[in-house]
């Protein structure tokens, strides 16, 4: 079961209008309460998008693509949330989960940090037994954020990486050049790429 989850949630997605996804994660997060963005300022062709908290577990892998690291990083963190951890208990997890890719001279490098979000209602997380596992407190950032909802293979997710880096340095957008986020919201190919917005 965990590996068909795997396999599926690493599926990549085909760009349909950023805004239809934005609204799709907005009505997921209400019926699902899952962790979602506190505010939406609609821009140009991407949005801007405020989260206030969160708490993660995550992980870092050097691989040489965003599929095995996905499937290396989600092992390890579906272990902490079911028992992998030095209270043994579940620890609940929510959407999204995703990586954060690293970029060096415009070009992604092969480490990436994967995560998990754990829902609020755990105020303590306990502590996870793997030492390459840890938990995170994330606090109140804004991103420069695109959605999509079909499937994208490798090439096509490092195309809509850099377009969106691209556009945002035409437009002279103040962000952090340096990582890039993708957020996944369903087995089913909502997902969305985001920037961190600098200077907030």
């Amino acid at each position: 079961m965990l590996r068909i989850f795997l396999t599926v949630s690493v599926l990549f997605w085909n760009q349909l209008a950023a805004q239809k996804a934005v609204d799709e994660v907005l009505d997921l997060c209400e019926d699902d309460n899952c962790f979602s963005p506190a505010v939406v300022i609609e821009d140009k062709n991407y949005d801007e998008m405020e989260f206030k908290f969160d708490q993660l577990v995550e992980t870092e892998v050097h691989t040489v693509n965003f599929k095995s690291a996905m499937e290396i990083g989600l092992e390890k963190l579906f272990n902490y949330s079911h028992c992998g951890n030095a209270a043994g208990t579940v620890v609940p997890i929510s959407a999204p989960w995703g990586v954060y890719g690293y970029l060096e001279n415009g070009k992604i490098q092969q480490k990436f940090k994967v995560f998990l979000e754990i829902v609020p209602e755990v105020i303590n997380p306990p502590e996870p037994t793997d030492p390459t596992v840890k938990t995170v407190f994330i606090p109140p950032v804004w991103y420069f954020a695109r959605g999509f909802d079909k499937k994208l293979d490798e090439q096509q997710i490092e195309e809509r990486v850099t377009q969106l880096l691209k556009d945002l340095e035409q437009d002279n957008q103040p962000f952090n050049e340096t990582f890039f986020l993708i957020a996944f919201y369903n087995t089913h190919g909502l997902m969305g790429i985001a920037f961190e917005k600098a200077g907030e």
